[in-house]
């Protein structure tokens, strides 16, 4: 029994170019502000192995949709 839970913004998107890379490793666009870029990589590791899970994300006409989905029974 999969259990979801969406968080939509309204803050025009995430640029196309660069996001499938943002749950990479050390991606960040915050490197001028010591972004290490291990935030959202780390969500979707922990959201994977611990709770065979997912995250995703996508643009939205009004900014983007972050879908994360949790077994319930894992």
């Amino acid at each position: 029994n999969v259990q979801t839970l969406y968080i939509e913004d309204n803050a025009k998107g995430i640029n196309n170019e660069i996001i499938d890379k943002i749950f990479d490793p050390y991606f960040s666009t915050k490197k001028d502000l010591n972004g290490t870029g291990l935030g959202l990589y780390m969500s979707k590791m922990i959201l994977e192995k611990e709770f065979k899970g997912n995250v995703t994300v996508k643009n939205t006409k009004e900014g983007c949709l972050f879908s994360l989905s949790i077994n319930k029974y894992n």
